[in-house]
């Protein structure tokens, strides 16, 4: 057997258990689609977070607000939480945004680097049946 093409079929079933898994579900979407569905799931994943927050400020601060309660303009203190949201899910979606294109960059070149190798490993294999060189 061709030491060559061994090593590169162990190169191939290595990347196949680490990565190969992820990056064939991520290469099944186009970018746009893969990154537009990432970022679905980090809208809703910081609207809950902001919402856990939230609560948490309020009764962390239960005592303050109980007294301010008649005090409170709520339009105001309405207005700033929505920015405050707003702001929140702006910086996550951007921060998506970056991540998930990369990341969808980088399983494309993962995959196609892959796909060379297989052929590579196939072009071996076909020379070593014919006994001639590639």
């Amino acid at each position: 057997m061709n030491e060559e093409r061994i090593r590169l079929m162990t190169k191939l079933a290595a990347y196949e258990q680490r990565k190969g898994q992820e990056n064939m579900t991520i290469n099944q979407y186009y970018r746009r689609d893969y990154v537009s569905l990432q970022m679905i799931k980090t809208f809703v994943c910081s609207t809950i977070a902001f919402v856990i927050l939230v609560l948490l400020y309020v009764m962390y601060q239960m005592d303050e607000l109980t007294a301010l309660l008649y005090k409170i303009d709520y339009k105001d203190y309405l207005t700033k939480l929505v920015v405050l949201y707003a702001v929140f899910t702006l910086a996550f979606q951007m921060i998506a945004f970056v991540v998930y294109s990369q990341r969808y960059k980088r399983a494309h070149r993962e995959q196609k680097h892959f796909l060379n190798r297989l052929k590579k490993v196939a072009r071996l294999s076909e020379s070593e049946e014919t006994g001639g060189p590639l």
